[in-house]
């Protein structure tokens, strides 16, 4: 099976192609065929350039590839708009299945010994993108976006192991002890991609979306109405 994987979540990114054959231990032999990097800011220049360039070194076709992986966010909207735009040209033109990973749940792979792992992202704006992951990153148990102190009762609500890979989430959460790791990107991204697709979780053109985990819409309504009411907060009193 071909796989090709495409990250535009973070502020790089990549492009990653890869071979998956079934071998007779039940553990499938994973054979990396190439991987591009992806420059900030360049993206919607360099990610179709660098997919072609990728199956043109391995003398393939875009035909030949069985699934495409795209990790869906949550992260810059201008960054997953340009991946998962391609992704869902190239499927529309191929017909090729997609399999979306959420790229909390590949920070949560990255620490496989622990039962429970709280991956952590700067979502800007003093809010932190967070999720709860069992199962090396399988299993999620939730998702949310969420402000310093809502994070850490949630951890305090379900101990586990804190990742973070930027330097200034791990000084936030200083209290919790996290685990600085390595940024996830395209390669981190592919154990889960084909552990998906082995299962059968694909989506297809219509039903893909970005994970952006913004409020809702009806929290920012809500937010608006009770700033902009004068006894916002004030008790009614007898």
């Amino acid at each position: 099976m071909l796989v090709l994987v495409v990250d535009t979540a973070g502020s790089t990114g990549g492009v990653l192609l890869a071979r998956s054959e079934s071998a007779p231990d039940g553990k499938d032999a994973i054979h990396l065929l190439g991987v591009s990097d992806l420059q900030s800011r360049e993206f919607s220049v360099q990610l179709i350039s660098a997919i072609t360039d990728l199956l043109k070194k391995n003398h393939l076709t875009l035909a030949a590839v069985d699934v495409l992986a795209v990790v869906s966010g949550p992260g810059s909207f201008t960054g997953l708009r340009v991946g998962l735009s391609a992704v869902k040209a190239l499927a529309e033109t191929t017909s090729k299945p997609i399999v979306a990973v959420s790229r909390l749940a590949v920070m949560a792979s990255m620490a496989p010994e622990a039962e429970v792992v709280h991956a952590v992202l700067d979502a800007g704006r003093g809010e932190y993108y967070h999720g709860v992951y069992r199962d090396a990153g399988w299993t999620c148990v939730t998702e949310s976006l969420q402000t310093l102190e809502s994070l850490l009762a949630s951890t305090a609500r379900a101990p586990g192991l804190v990742v973070a890979s930027e330097a200034a989430v791990v000084r936030a959460l200083a209290t919790l002890a996290p685990r600085q790791i390595a940024p996830a990107g395209v390669q981190e991204a592919l154990p889960l991609a084909l552990a998906a697709w082995k299962v059968g979780r694909v989506s297809d053109v219509v039903s893909l979306d970005a994970n952006y985990l913004r409020r809702t819409d009806a929290e920012i309504i809500s937010k608006i109405a009770m700033a902009t009411t004068p006894t916002a907060g004030l008790g009614t009193g007898p």
